[in-house]
């Protein structure tokens, strides 16, 4: 048997052992391990077969993607065929998306790529449905959309969950959690009383990624998860928001009381909508701009007048260097400094480095030289 093989069979009994095991404090750290040891195969089996994957072939357009996510026959075809130009097939019945569709938003000069993807299953993160191809498009995208049935709110739940198997963590920091490794000396932690595993966790998941020596520094509290995560290299961390769909099918104090409690219960931004009663869909536009936090910012000539009709959309905090790059490299590279006017500036035509961050609306003229 080849070791290809053989390393797939040991993951899938390390699967299916952690699908069985109850979760619970008693079995925290147990599954912890049980986590690392399949974040390690995982890891080893990614190496040996390059980045290629299996995927979507879904060119990646535009200023920024967003991933509609949801089970069957939540609404997604029917969503994105509403607010872009694509053309999504729509039926009543489960699995009509067999393939992901991408579709053009246009909001505030923005272009926004969605792409509608095949309906996530429950057991997603053992290979039902798709979900690692699934999971490959997701990877590629800067915010998810979750798309649920008012009728079956706790849908949400599973969809993260299942996200969170397959190493893909919503609206979720990275653990601050620092890994130095060493030639010997064993295993040093620094917590600083964080709460933190004990060491002969934390020895046996650095163990399974075979770090025998470091020093580990943890300045949070943090978890065997949370550990296993920074070790696993492939984990995502992305923004996450949820379009509640079909709330002309419920009153509106349940719409509400539902959004109040998806909401507080996945610190995510919920919008109450119905695709097909056309309900807050130019709303839904307007948060999921502002939920990709890019920002406008209008290009003025030297000696001209700047173009309110055509902005440049920037995630927000860039540079004044990320502008001139996005323009071209050779601007970049010739970049000497910008005048900016807005809110990023005190006084009008401000000279600024390129380093200095913009914000949303100002007008910049950039100054570089040229070739």
């Amino acid at each position: 048997m080849q070791e290809k093989e053989v390393v797939s069979g040991k993951l899938d009994e390390l699967k299916a052992e952690y699908a069985k095991t109850k979760h619970n404090k008693a079995t925290n750290k147990h599954l912890g391990i049980l986590r690392a040891k399949i974040a390690a195969l995982t890891k080893q089996m990614t190496a040996k077969r390059g980045k290629k994957g299996i995927g979507f072939a879904v060119k990646k357009t535009g200023d920024a993607t967003v991933a509609l996510v949801g089970f069957p026959n939540a609404g997604k075809s029917s969503l994105l065929t509403s607010i872009t130009n694509a053309e999504s097939k729509v039926a009543a019945y489960a699995f009509t998306t067999l393939e992901a569709v991408p579709g053009m938003l246009s909001y505030g000069g923005a272009q926004i790529q969605v792409i509608d993807l095949p309906g996530l299953i429950e057991g997603a993160h053992i290979g039902k449905g798709g979900g690692a191809q699934i999971a490959s498009m997701i990877r590629v995208t800067d915010l998810l959309l979750f798309v649920v049935d008012i009728a079956r709110p706790e849908n949400v739940y599973t969809l993260i969950d299942e996200l969170d198997e397959l190493g893909i963590k919503v609206n979720r920091q990275r653990p601050e959690i620092k890994i130095e490794e060493k030639r010997g000396g064993g295993l040093l932690i620094e917590a600083n009383g964080r709460k933190v595993p004990e060491t002969h966790v934390i020895r046996s998941i650095l163990n399974e990624f075979d770090i025998f020596n470091a020093v580990v520094i943890f300045k949070q509290d943090a978890t065997e998860d949370d550990l296993v995560d920074v070790l696993s290299e492939n984990t995502m961390y992305i923004r996450g928001m949820i379009a509640l769909n079909k709330i002309d099918t419920a009153n509106p104090a349940q719409a509400t009381k539902v959004s109040n409690e998806l909401s507080s219960r996945t610190g995510m931004e919920v919008v109450a909508i119905s695709v097909s009663a056309e309900t807050n869909l130019e709303l839904l536009k307007e948060r999921i701009f502002r939920n990709l936090k890019l920002m406008k910012i209008y290009l003025k000539p030297k000696d001209g007048q700047p173009d309110f009709s055509k902005p440049m959309i920037l995630q927000s905090g860039s540079t004044v260097q990320a502008l001139a790059k996005s323009l071209h490299t050779k601007i970049a590279d010739n970049l000497k400094y910008a005048l900016v006017n807005g809110k990023s500036v005190r006084f009008e035509n401000q000279r600024v480095s390129p380093e200095h961050r913009l914000q949303d609306g100002d007008v910049v003229t950039l100054i570089y030289t040229k070739a």
